[in-house]
């Protein structure tokens, strides 16, 4: 999990990751989640490789996915967020979507061309939430409190695996 300094919704956030002490503006403060895969093959050697016919191709195999289905995730944060969400409370609604990377999950809707990306709520609400590779966060709304802010994430999947994430810690800009 990274922190990027990006005005970018809807597209892939990449470069270099957010270091930096300074206070960021909230409207450029992207979460990047990159799940690792890998590959298992097999080589299979023929000893005898006798045919009448030459070897023929259907089709492209289709391309690996997971079964996993997200069951829930909770975003909170180690200060208050405003008068209404203190430290430890759910930051679901204040954080939108903007960016799931090759999964048929829908994570916006888009009418008279624009574009509303779905909560973390909207989203976990779906009844067929695939994990994409790369998952992209932004708050929606600007923080009250602006200073000391580490975000947990914790995702739960339907398998009962869990992952509890942080970031680093972030201020924002006045």
């Amino acid at each position: 999990m990274r922190v990027f300094n990006s005005d970018l919704r809807g597209e892939y956030v990449g470069g270099d990751a957010y270091e930096s002490v300074d206070a960021i503006d909230f409207n450029s403060f992207i979460i990047k989640l990159d799940i690792k895969t890998g590959t298992v093959a097999k080589r299979f050697d023929t000893i005898f490789d006798f045919s009448l016919m030459s070897k023929a191709y259907a089709c492209s195999p289709v391309l690996p996915f997971t079964e996993q289905r997200i069951s829930s995730i909770k975003i909170t944060s180690s200060a208050a967020f405003n008068d209404d969400l203190p430290a430890g409370s759910s930051l679901n609604d204040v954080f939108d979507v903007v960016y799931l990377d090759y999964v048929p999950t829908p994570y916006y809707s888009e009418q008279n061309g624009d574009v509303d990306y779905f909560s973390v709520t909207e989203f976990t609400a779906q009844p067929d939430n695939m994990p994409a590779e790369i998952t992209q966060l932004a708050l929606n709304t600007e923080p009250k409190y602006k200073q000391n802010h580490v975000f947990f994430i914790e995702i739960n999947f339907h398998s009962g695996e869990q992952f509890l994430l942080e970031t680093r810690e972030v201020s924002f800009k006045e």
